[in-house]
């Protein structure tokens, strides 16, 4: 599990992404990220997210979100992705859908 901070935006999201891809280059391909302090999302943030679901779900991986933010929720519903990328509210739920 990677614990996000409470920014999703252009100045911290190079920081995930290269997270995420050494992690997959080790061999790891399922992903759950914690989400629930993130305040403040940007188009960035929101891209970066969707490119590492793609690149993983190009790799047989997954990556899923706990506890989103409102925030969060808020625009992923706006960009048309809480129905792609699958979130929970619930650890334990979540780590039984992997």
């Amino acid at each position: 599990m990677l614990e996000l901070g409470e920014r999703l935006t252009i100045e911290n999201t190079s920081e995930m992404r290269d997270t995420i891809q050494a992690l997959m280059e080790q061999g790891h391909r399922s992903f759950l990220l914690d989400c629930s302090r993130i305040e403040f999302v940007d188009s960035q943030g929101i891209g970066t997210l969707v490119s590492n679901w793609l690149s993983l779900k190009k790799r047989g991986g997954k990556m899923e979100l706990l506890t989103p933010s409102v925030r969060l929720q808020e625009v992923l519903r706006l960009v048309g992705m809480q129905k792609v990328i699958e979130s929970f509210d619930d650890i334990a739920q979540a780590l039984r859908a992997f």
